[in-house]
């Protein structure tokens, strides 16, 4: 654990710590604490006459308690772990061996992805980065709508914490007035018999200037719509509703997924603009079928497009 994180630990609390304080208490010097908090680019730690103090969004995650409001809601995992850094969320549950029903977070993600390709931008501690991950065996419906039963899931999440207005653009981005506040990545790896399944999530919590600077879309974040925000109350909702959506995906509620979807599909009806392949076109949004594709209309005829290297922006 780096001593910038054992620092923003003690923060946690909201008080304010003079760095002589930080310092005893960590059994470093003044000035190992004034470098660690120097590196902290991106956190706005507040420093004043009273000493160091954290904004309540940056707070760091705490496991004991994401691990005890999952179990509270009757969703218990098989394990949980935190990382401080780590490459990609995704990537670590993909490489994990076994069955069972497994979340990893992080704080920080060096190699974070978005769909296309894309650098998933986050501000350290600033975000909640988590991936779940679970096996299918026998799949219940089509691996198209595994990605909408997430959104459905973010978007159950992002109004138990009291989030107003989250809609979902397909394939699987969540939106709020038009500004994007999450995303979500699927991956999978097949098996013997089986097929491991991991969603990755990434919820703008609170964005510092780099990661803001470097998104290419307009945005939104948690801290600006909710004062206060609890991130790890966050992440465990995500975790609970990504797994009562995936029960109901292997028990073969699938129409009742889609349904949902449907309900809070942001450009149902609208025309937009589809990035497929080299040339954009423009279509009428009609709906989802029950593959999880979406079904336009271009020139009066209708057409399906399927999750992949596929953008949708509204026009």
């Amino acid at each position: 654990m780096s001593l910038l994180h054992k620092v923003l630990e003690i923060l946690a609390d909201g008080e304010p710590h003079s760095g002589v304080a930080l310092a005893r208490r960590l059994s470093v010097s003044r000035a190992a604490i004034s470098k660690a908090v120097g590196l902290a680019a991106d956190i706005p730690i507040v420093v004043d006459r009273h000493g160091y103090r954290l904004p309540g969004a940056f707070r760091p995650l705490d496991a004991a308690r994401i691990e005890g409001l999952v179990a509270a809601a009757g969703r218990p995992l098989n394990g949980l772990v935190i990382h401080e850094e780590i490459a990609s969320t995704n990537q670590a549950l993909l490489a994990t061996p076994g069955e069972g029903v497994y979340a990893c977070l992080a704080e920080r993600q060096t190699a974070g992805r978005g769909r296309r390709g894309r650098t998933w931008q986050a501000t350290p501690y600033g975000s909640v980065l988590v991936s779940v991950a679970w096996t299918i065996t026998e799949t219940a419906g089509p691996f198209g709508v595994v990605s909408l039963a997430a959104g459905v899931a973010v978007a159950r999440a992002l109004e138990s914490v009291g989030v107003r207005g989250a809609v979902l653009k397909w394939p699987n981005d969540v939106l709020w007035q038009a500004r994007k506040l999450a995303g979500i990545l699927i991956e999978m790896r097949g098996e013997a018999g089986a097929m491991r399944v991991v969603a990755g999530v990434g919820i703008n919590v609170a964005l510092g200037p780099a990661a803001a600077a470097a998104i290419d879309q307009e945005w939104a974040e948690l801290c600006a719509i909710i004062p206060g925000v609890d991130r790890s109350r966050v992440a465990a909702q995500v975790i609970g509703e990504l797994l009562a959506v995936m029960d109901d995906y292997r028990q073969g509620r699938v129409a009742t997924l889609l349904a949902e979807w449907r309900h809070r599909h942001a450009f149902a009806g609208m025309t937009v603009r589809i990035h497929e392949g080299r040339e954009p076109f423009g279509a009428l949004v009609v709906d989802v079928d029950e593959e999880g594709a979406l079904v336009v209309e271009v020139k009066g005829k209708r057409r399906r497009v399927q999750a992949g290297d596929v953008s949708v922006r509204p026009l």
